[in-house]
This record gives C-alpha cells, sequence and structure tokens, in this order.
C-alpha cells in the first residue's frame, strides 16, 4: 500500500515519467509516487521496440541537443540494465540508405554541414553500403549513425521500475484514480488523489506525464497536444534478420533477436480507432519489401502494436510549471523522440523541481501556455 503523504507524484508511468522519477529520488531526499491507471508502459510508450536516434526525418537532420540527449539516455539504459533478466539494448548503431536522389543529396549535405561528434555521424557511399548490407534498397549513399542504439522498450521500463521501487518509490498501477482537489493559485495547497483500494494521499506537488491523456485534465486542456496513432508489426524469419543494425528507411527495422525484428511505424493523423487492423499492416509490410525485398517469403507476422502518441505544433516537447497552478508541472509530448528525449528533459525538470533552474525556451510551456 503506498504512504498518504508524497512530496511528487507523477501521473504517467512510461518514459518520461519512470525517468523523471528516477532523477528526483537520485538528485533529492523527496519521496515520490508514481500512478499509472495503464500499468507500466501501458501506453503510447509500450512499444516492443524502439530506436535511439539523433539523424531524423527524411533527410536525417540532426536533432537539437543531439549529444546530450544520446549521452542521458544511455546513461540511463546501462545503469538499469543490471535490474533486467537479459540485454535489452544493443549499441549497434543505425544505417539510413537514401531512396532517391534528391534525399540522398539532402542527406548528404545535412550531415556535412553538422557538427557531428566524431564518428557519430558519417556519410557512406553506395559502394560501401551494399557492400556492408547486401541486398538494401539504396540510392547513391546513405548515413550511417554509430551512435544509435536499439532498445527493447517494455524491458527497459520494467528494470527502469524495479530499480526505482529499490530507491524507495511507490507505485499505483492498473488502478483508476481522481484528484479530488488541487488546482489553486496557493503554493502550499495539496493536491488529494483517490485511488481504488486506498484512502486519500496527499500530494505536495504534481507533475502530469500522461502523455496524449494528458489533454484531459481540465487545467492542462489548452496544451495543442495532437494525436498519432502508430501501428508496428512484430516479424519472425525463418532464417535470420539479415543485418546486424537497425534500418531507418520508411519507417524503421530492428531485431529483437536472431529471427525476430520489428517494423514500423504509421504515421496516423485522422484514425477512427486506437486497435491495430489490416490496414496497418499492409502499410508497413508494403515499406518494409521495397527496403528489404529479399525478405519477401522468408517471414510470418507474428504480432501487431498500436498506441497513440502526443505531438505538438513544432514537434518538440513540452515541459514546465502550470503558469498558474504553482504545484504542478507537466512532461509531454515527446511524440516518436520519447527514448531520445526523455533523459535528458528528466534531468532538467527535475533541476526545475528542485533548484528552480530554468527550463529551455525551446520545450518550455511557456511557449503554448502564458
Amino acid at each position: 500500500m503506498p504512504d498518504s503523504n508524497y512530496d511528487y507524484c507523477i501521473l504517467g508511468a512510461g518514459l518520461a515519467g519512470l525517468a523523471l522519477a528516477k532523477e528526483l529520488v537520485e538528485q533529492s531526499n523527496t519521496s515520490v509516487l508514481v500512478v499509472d491507471p495503464n500499468g507500466i508502459g501501458g501506453g503510447a510508450s509500450g512499444s516492443p521496440i524502439g530506436l535511439v536516434n539523433p539523424a531524423t526525418g527524411r533527410y536525417a537532420t540532426k536533432t537539437s541537443r543531439a549529444e546530450q540527449a544520446v549521452t542521458a539516455i544511455k546513461e540511463n539504459l546501462q545503469s538499469v540494465s543490471n535490474y533486467a533478466d537479459k540485454p535489452f539494448y544493443s549499441e549497434d548503431g543505425v544505417i539510413r540508405p537514401a531512396l532517391d536522389t534528391k534525399i540522398a543529396q539532402r542527406m548528404k549535405e545535412n550531415v556535412r554541414s553538422s557538427e557531428w561528434p566524431d564518428g557519430w555521424c558519417t556519410w557512406l557511399e553506395e559502394s560501401d553500403i551494399i557492400k556492408r548490407y547486401p541486398r538494401l534498397t539504396c540510392v547513391d549513399g546513405g548515413v550511417w549513425v554509430s551512435c544509435g542504439m536499439t532498445v527493447q522498450i517494455p524491458s527497459y521500463l520494467n528494470a527502469l521500475a524495479h530499480y526505482l521501487k529499490t530507491l524507495g518509490v511507490d507505485f499505483v498501477e492498473n488502478q483508476e484514480f481522481e484528484l479530488i482537489e488541487g488546482k489553486a493559485d496557493l503554493e502550499n495547497d495539496e493536491w488529494t488523489l483517490s485511488t481504488d483500494g486506498s484512502e486519500s494521499i496527499k500530494i505536495d506537488y504534481l507533475i502530469v506525464a500522461a502523455g496524449i491523456k494528458t489533454k484531459e485534465f481540465d487545467f492542462l486542456s489548452e496544451l495543442p497536444l495532437h494525436a498519432v496513432k502508430g501501428q508496428v508489426v512484430v516479424y519472425k524469419c525463418d532464417k535470420k534478420f539479415p543485418y546486424g543494425s537497425a534500418v531507418s528507411a520508411l519507417g524503421y527495422f530492428a531485431s529483437l533477436d536472431t529471427k525476430t525484428f520489428v517494423a514500423g511505424s504509421t504515421y496516423e493523423h485522422n484514425f477512427e480507432h486506437e486497435e491495430t487492423d489490416i490496414k496497418g499492416l499492409n502499410y508497413i509490410q508494403d515499406r518494409l519489401f521495397r527496403v528489404m525485398p529479399q525478405l519477401k517469403g522468408h517471414i510470418t507476422s507474428i504480432d501487431q502494436w498500436s498506441g497513440v502518441r502526443a505531438s505538438t505544433p513544432d514537434r518538440m516537447p513540452i515541459i514546465g510549471q502550470h503558469p498558474t497552478i504553482k504545484n504542478c508541472s507537466v512532461f509531454c509530448g515527446l511524440g516518436s523522440k520519447g527514448l531520445l528525449y526523455s533523459s535528458l528533459l528528466a534531468k532538467e525538470l527535475a533541476k526545475n523541481l528542485i533548484d528552480k533552474e530554468a527550463i529551455s525556451q525551446e520545450v518550455s510551456i511557456s511557449r503554448f501556455l502564458s
């Protein structure tokens, strides 16, 4: 059973919420409660696999604060690896082949004009890619992201939750909850949380890290979060997945082990339901065979997953204190970059909460709510 009083309560046990819980307990002597009615990674963070890839988009554009983001998630992966039954991530890089000459030219220009750490992101000519990745569709070369990582996200989140519990973080999972009061302008006004089977819990400070469901709280309903449905498919090969590194082209394709891999993702901005469907399967499979035609007739779909991500108008996350509610902050809008940014922004938000350090303007809630 949870205690009756906490310094912090985090609503959401996904990539953002668990990373923030880790930073709060490691940076300060505070009590933390994590609440999620869907359990660990029950929302959009529950995808079976994800990539840490700082060269994103069609043209392999370097993401903002790439070096810090990659370093932060790598540290988190390493720090909780002992709390998992088996390895759940690899550092085998990401290959990004160009699929037409215009894309190749733009990708090449991006790699050469961006300031990458030595060896992190390099251009490979078509002949080099064909040699390293036989039968991979490629036109005029592509980008090799050596710092890229492949992560089995559910295993990572379960290991992280296990680690947090050893540090004294409490969890309320798979139970509905209700915020009974709070939302006042007084800094020391408590929130009261009521959950199934427990007494009311008093909370000094609330952080909402609930993904797209963040908008369901009336005091955050004005945030410009846009729902994007993403489906992925898990395949089994009759022999083995052809490449050691992940492939990013018309989506991503990354192996879970030698014979199974994940292909994704759809980006559905208009959808009628949140479940998997044959349309998503066909969309992914069509793109898969365009990138790796040699897999036709040699793979079988064994599972399909769907989740709804929260995107923002500028495609950057939203973090920081609510403009009028002094004991409430938000951590959302990570979209498809949850793995890449969750650890870095958790550090930033924790420092803001504990030491009152300013939030970077590019991710601050103030750019949307004032």
